[in-house]
């Protein structure tokens, strides 16, 4: 079973290893995410041929605004104000998600976005109202996502693990690991300690095979331009524990929303041939105050759209900000949309 569900997560890392980005097969594969793009407009929003469900598949909720590493490709302001999510704002988001049966399409809800997910000094709380949600839903018969987790394990522990798998809520945990050696690892990931960060996962991965209902496990590994994205130059510790987990990804960064400089991409060929935007499309992300942002790159707050503690879900999905958005990437006018005019797009 758990080779079942990470099909999708080998298969991108596959794909990705094998193709450079600059490939004319890279660009024949961007070019159909825009035609995509173009078929769910039309589809959900220009025509609005579906109204039964939404274009929404993807969900991110934010438990805390703040992380405790600096890494060095990360957008994240520190300085911003670190809000936590309370109980009542998460109770209000699932009551709201299941009573709309719109929100259907969304497939995977996952628990993380900028701050790291594990610093929530309440979360087997946070855990267990996801978890009576999920049951009651499979009571009543109702669509309920699978549920993912993104850490940089930096403050996984035994408690912690032992807590994150008897919650029984998680289908999928994966954990952040950059570099490809010891020495790229804690230079990239400021703060982090590449023998903590190995033995937490080693705990974790131990006592996650022993139990009753095991979690699908992996790793998003970002890589350095100068690299190559497989393992042929990595340190032998650094492979060992990528073949720990279920499955891994290797990625090169990208620049977040243009908030990241990455020099690498300075002189990369514009995506003119792509028409939108998967990620405006297909995600919306629970901040913590209950604000409602329109992707996971926004890391700082810029693209808020509504307040989840205000309005419906289906009406800040609705949110005439968001359709002008939608509709400015058909229109080739990505410019003039603060939020993604330096951003690579996805």
């Amino acid at each position: 079973m758990i080779g079942l569900k990470i099909n999708s997560f080998q298969f991108k890392n596959f794909v990705v290893q094998r193709i450079k980005k600059t490939a004319l097969m890279w660009r024949f594969i961007e070019f159909m995410q825009g035609v995509f793009y173009v078929y769910n407009y039309w589809l959900y929003y220009s025509l609005s041929l579906i109204k039964s469900r939404t274009s929404i598949t993807e969900i991110n909720i934010e438990f805390v605004s703040y992380c405790n590493l600096r890494c060095k490709l990360c957008s994240l302001d520190h300085d911003k104000l670190k809000v936590r999510m309370s109980a009542e704002t998460l109770r209000h988001f699932f009551v709201d998600f299941l009573k709309n049966s719109k929100f259907k399409n969304v497939k995977t809800i996952h628990l993380y976005n900028a701050g790291e997910v594990l610093l929530h000094p309440n979360l087997d709380e946070m855990l267990g109202i996801i978890k009576k949600f999920k049951d009651f839903a499979k009571k009543n018969k109702l669509h309920f996502p699978k549920i993912a987790l993104l850490t940089n394990a930096t403050i996984l522990d035994e408690k912690k693990a032992i807590s994150l798998i008897e919650a029984n809520v998680l289908d999928n945990i994966r954990f952040s690991m950059d570099g490809g050696t010891k020495e790229k690892f804690e230079k990239m990931r400021e703060r982090a300690k590449w023998d903590v960060f190995v033995k937490n996962i080693n705990v974790f991965c131990d006592l996650n095979k022993k139990s009753k209902q095991p979690i699908s496990t992996g790793i998003i590994s970002l890589i350095e331009y100068e690299n190559k994205l497989s393992t042929d130059w990595m340190s032998e510790e650094f492979i060992k524990l990528l073949n720990t987990v279920d499955g891994y990804e290797l990625r090169y960064a990208h620049n977040w929303g243009g908030d990241v400089e990455v020099e690498e991409l300075k002189n990369k060929k514009k995506k003119h041939f792509k028409i939108g935007c998967s990620l405006l499309m297909h995600q919306l992300v629970l901040l913590p105050n209950g604000d409602i942002t329109v992707c996971c790159a926004d890391l700082n707050s810029k693209g808020v759209i509504g307040n989840i503690l205000k309005e419906s879900l289906f009406e800040i999905y609705n949110k005439p900000k968001r359709l002008e958005m939608l509709s400015k990437f058909m229109k080739g006018k990505k410019k003039e949309i603060n939020l993604c005019k330096d951003c690579e797009t996805f």
